[in-house]
Order: structure tokens, then sequence, then C-alpha cells
């Protein structure tokens, strides 16, 4: 960090909220991040995302579209084959308020940091690899267009690394490769640098990873947080925000949370549903907001409810799941709603009518 700028110091954007700024965050840049970007008071985090298309020895190169003009994808997906910087050096750069070393490139620091967000070391993971992305890329703006874009690729390889194990470490790695992307997402509304064709990939990727992510887990003790599904939420709600999004897009992230909730195989504990419903909720602030795939959406589960009671209170647990986990987000979206002030008048009373009618 430049040293004419102030140290980042954790930001409560819901006192209400008991949840360590770890939880509800991601970390603490990240909270300081998104109160710079909800100066309305909206309660947030930063981002996640991921996904798994094309497979190069068990891992995942997650992407939606053709290769993008800035670099080749290959190039950009490559990996050193050791860190040029031991653990010290990133310890002792945080230390130093990552200010970038003489004689160092901050786009190449910045590539090397992605590697060491799958490291089952949180202080590493949160404090020192994700700090200093979200310092030198949002913060400071330190990293032009096309490093950014070299981490987006990057990054978007990191979420098909070991997806589909569950309980392993390779989990924090895809988890917290999302986390990161939301900066990147977070960085394109106040200074556009993506194209429209690296927008679309990015939400290609990240909706198919929210539905392809099979560890569920959220906070391990002695190795932090996981919290995947939370962390690509973070990144669909800001892109939920762009301009960029069209209304096809809108429906895509919508459908995606709503797969997300009706196949995990949880309800939710640890937040997830809620940061889910906040970026249901970037959709409905949106000048264009198409409320047609929340109609679509509302009467599947309708009809998943009812098929769930149909026999009275002898109900299939596993059928109960689901619904559950739909319906617990969508409380979320209407109590997030309840409180805004631009909230489209219809949706909101067409949701609340329809979480009405829905038993248990």
């Amino acid at each position: 960090m430049r040293r004419d700028v102030a140290p980042i110091r954790p930001v409560d954007t819901s006192p209400a909220d008991p949840r360590p700024a770890s939880a509800r965050l991601g970390l603490r840049v990240g909270a300081a991040l998104i109160a710079q970007l909800d100066e309305a008071g909206d309660d947030e985090r930063l981002a996640d995302v991921l996904d798994a298309d094309e497979a190069e020895e068990g891992v995942a190169v997650v992407h939606g579209g053709d290769p993008l003009p800035l670099l080749s994808h290959q190039a950009a997906l490559a990996a050193p084959a050791a860190p040029p910087h031991d653990t010290a050096f990133w310890h002792a750069l945080a230390a130093k308020e990552f200010a970038v070393p003489e004689g160092e490139s901050v786009s190449a620091l910045a590539l090397e940091a992605t590697e060491l967000l799958s490291s089952p070391d949180p202080k590493l993971r949160d404090s020192v690899a994700f700090d200093a992305l979200a310092r030198w890329v949002y913060v400071q703006g330190l990293v032009p267009p096309d490093g950014l874009e070299a981490l987006r690729l990057r990054l978007q390889a990191g979420l098909g690394k070991g997806l589909g194990e569950t309980g392993t470490d390779s989990a924090y790695g895809r988890s917290f490769s999302a986390l990161a992307l939301s900066i990147l997402a977070a960085v394109d509304l106040k200074s556009p640098w993506m194209t429209k064709e690296a927008f679309e990939d990015l939400l290609a990727a990240t909706t198919r990873y929210l539905t392809a992510e099979k560890d569920t887990r959220g906070f391990v003790a002695g190795a932090g947080w996981v919290h995947a599904a939370a962390h690509t939420a973070d990144v669909l709600k800001f892109l939920g925000r762009n301009p960029k999004l069209t209304p096809a897009g809108q429906a895509r992230i919508v459908e995606a949370v709503a797969a997300r909730l009706r196949t995990a195989g949880v309800v939710y504990a640890w937040g997830e549903d809620e940061r889910l419903a906040l970026a249901l909720l970037s959709l409905t602030q949106r000048s264009d907001f198409d409320q047609k795939p929340f109609e679509a959406w509302l009467a599947a589960l309708a009809a998943e409810n009812a098929a769930l009671w149909k026999n009275g209170p002898a109900i299939d647990p596993a059928a109960f799941v689901p619904v559950r986990a739909q319906r617990q987000a969508l409380v979320h979206l209407a109590a997030l709603l309840a409180r805004e002030e631009k909230a489209p008048d219809a949706f909101r009373r067409s949701l609340n009518e329809a979480l009405g009618k829905l038993r248990g």
C-alpha cells in the first residue's frame, strides 16, 4: 500500500448481525470495500464465482465463450512451476501494508497471489493473498486492464481445481478464487475494464460454478471459511448491477440461484442464503428489472411445496430440504425489499403473497 493511503479497518455494515466480518464479507478488506461500494447503506459483502468446462489433468477450466483478445487463454492459465517468492516474503509484504517492492511488477505479484488462495492456512489465504488483491486491484487500482484480464482467466481456472470433491482442501482454492473474482466484478462497476465478451464469460462461469460446487461447508475450525455459495453470490451481486447485464443474464442468475438452493442438499446455516438474496436484490434495483424469471421460480416452488405436503405431516425429509432452502432465501429477499425505498412494488407484493402460501 502507498504510504499516503490509510490502512483499511474493519467495517460493520450491519450492526445487528453478530457474525464476525470474516464471516460476513470474507475478510477485513472485503468489508471495507463493500462499505465504500455501497455507500447507500446496502448490507453487502465481496465476491465469488466459478465453474468448470474443459479439463486439463483434473483442472476444470472455467469459461463461457470464445478466447478473449487481451491474452491467450493458455498463457493466462499457465501457473508458475514454483512461486517466485516464499511465504516469508508475503507475510513481510502484509506487514508493510502491501507496498509494492521496488523492482517488482504489481501485475505479476497479483497473479502470484492467486496461487496462495488455495492455502489451507487461513492467515495466508485471507489476510495476505486476498487482502493483497483487494488493495492492489480495488483500493489502489494499480493493476491495468490487461493485468485484470489475466487475473480473471487465472481465477476462473481456479474455480475448477478439484471441482466435485467434498471435504478436501481444494475447496479453499475454488471458493477464494470466486471471492477474488468478486473484486474484479466490483472494479468494473466503478472503472469499466471488461469487454462484453469477458463479462459474458464471467457470468457463464459464475452461474455454472454455483450449481456445480459440491462442498457445502461454511466454517471449518482451525482452517477458516470455505463458504463457496456465499462467495459465488458476491460475484453475482456485482454482475447483477452491471449495465452489461442483459435480460437473459438476469434470468440466468435467478435460475442459477434457484438451482443451487434446490440441489445443495442442505438448508444453509452460515448465511449463504442471505448472500444469495443480496445477489437477487441487485437485480430488483435495475431500471430494466424483469420479474418473469422470479415468477417462474415461485410457480415451480409452489408446486414443489404442494407435492411435499400432499400427504399432510407424513412428508419426505429429502423433499423438505430443497423447499425449505428456497423458501429461506426468498424470505431474506422479502426482508431486504421491505427496507428498500425503490423496491419494485408489484414484485414485492407478488413475492410476499407467494411466500404466504407456502406451508412450513
